[in-house]
């Protein structure tokens, strides 16, 4: 009686064998990349400066950085940190209201901007 339950023992430990050799293979095909050669989409950012012209809208989202603000972005660097993921949206406000932090920096640059264009 027990030759006959060895030989199903035996049986299951083999097919559980067989199983974890097909999970596994799965398990590393599944790792790769299977879209290869394509770039993900760019994070959603959120300009939280002053609506100013050719710069962006405040609090608006954009899926990428306008072309003006571009061009503006490499006269004045610091206003980058005008564009913030969505998620950094708290701690931004947070800066501008106490008046202090890069974002409020970049906001007076900002301001100043939309001044000089607001006096010609």
């Amino acid at each position: 009686m027990s030759k006959k339950t060895q030989k199903p023992e035996t049986e299951v430990k083999e097919k559980a064998k067989e199983v974890t050799e097909v999970t596994e293979e799965a398990k590393s095909e599944a790792i790769e990349d299977p879209v290869e050669g394509k770039e993900e989409a760019p994070e959603p950012l959120m300009y939280v400066g002053p609506t100013v012209i050719g710069l962006g809208i405040q609090n608006r989202v954009y899926s990428e950085i306008p072309d003006g603000a571009l061009e503006l972005i490499k006269e004045t660097p610091a206003l980058r940190n005008l564009f913030i993921p969505i998620a950094e949206y708290p701690t931004a406000n947070t800066m501008l209201r106490n008046s202090k932090g890069n974002i409020y920096s970049a906001f007076k640059m900002a301001l100043k901007i939309k001044n000089v264009g607001n006096k010609s």
